[in-house]
């Protein structure tokens, strides 16, 4: 299985899901959590970005290896 790895940016307010063990690959998905408001974002709506990245991860098959920056999701 392929190896990718989550990233929870709270400066950007994104969370990408990217290709390659140390995240150095192609990015697969970015979820924008700034995009529709200003407001810092909820501990809920970054977990709820992370678990749209494990899923999209899961479809195309890629096994997370790490998530950088869990702890904003409550992780």
């Amino acid at each position: 299985m392929r190896k990718a790895i989550i990233e929870l940016n709270e400066s950007s307010g994104t969370a990408a899901l990217l290709a390659g063990g140390l995240g150095s690959g192609r990015c697969l998905l970015i979820v924008d959590l700034l995009v529709h408001s200003q407001e810092t974002p909820t501990q809920e709506r970054w977990l709820k970005a992370l678990n749209r990245c494990e899923l999209k991860a899961e479809e195309l098959k890629y096994e997370v290896v790490r998530i950088r920056g869990a702890s904003l999701a409550g992780k």
